[in-house]
């Protein structure tokens, strides 16, 4: 048995030190980009629904952790979204907002920053705005220079059209507004 052990120690680091230079050379292909954030476009969103959004604007920032520092504009729900109200994490250069809404799940995460994959790490397909992830969906925008994803998880879904469908949350985007936007305030 401890002959076999042995034997398996040596084939995992075969396999090991082999895959290293594929690895290395995938990690070579892609890159992290800062994005430069459009702090005037972001203060100015931000002001013209601050009255319009002052009750989740309020309920946002009464949570602990919306005074993290977060280096990038955050974009919320507003109240005609009729959702409850969001946990948050900040980390820095990216955040995550989460809305547990009885059947479905819904989440904002934003980045400061994106991978960009070279040819050889795109093995599935072009992304697209809105894209089905089997539990749910995803729908990806850029705002102010970000990156944003809304993500939905349905307890169905396979039958929850908000689920199959990408109505719902590009109507949901629609819906989204600056919370936290000024860039001396990050």
């Amino acid at each position: 048995m401890l002959r076999d052990l042995k034997s398996l120690q040596r084939a995992a680091v075969v396999a090991i030190v082999s895959a290293a230079p594929m690895m290395l050379a995938a990690a070579e292909q892609a890159t992290i980009t800062e994005a430069s954030i459009d702090w005037t476009s972001a203060e100015a969103a931000a002001t013209q629904t601050a009255a319009q959004e002052e009750a989740v604007t309020s309920a946002f920032l009464a949570l602990p952790a919306s005074a993290e520092p977060t280096a990038l504009p955050v974009m919320l729900f507003g109240e005609a979204a009729n959702l409850s109200a969001p946990g948050f994490v900040s980390q820095g250069s990216a955040y995550a907002a989460y809305y547990a809404q009885g059947d479905i799940q819904i989440s904002i995460s934003g980045s400061k920053s994106v991978v960009q994959a070279k040819d050889a790490l795109t093995l599935h397909h072009e992304p697209a705005a809105w894209e089905n992830i089997g539990t749910g969906a995803d729908y990806s925008l850029a705002q102010f220079g970000a990156y944003y994803t809304l993500r939905i998880t349905c307890d169905e879904p396979t039958t929850d059209t908000r689920c199959t469908q990408p109505e719902y949350l590009s109507g949901l985007a629609e819906h989204l507004f600056v919370v936290k936007g000024q860039a001396n305030a990050m």
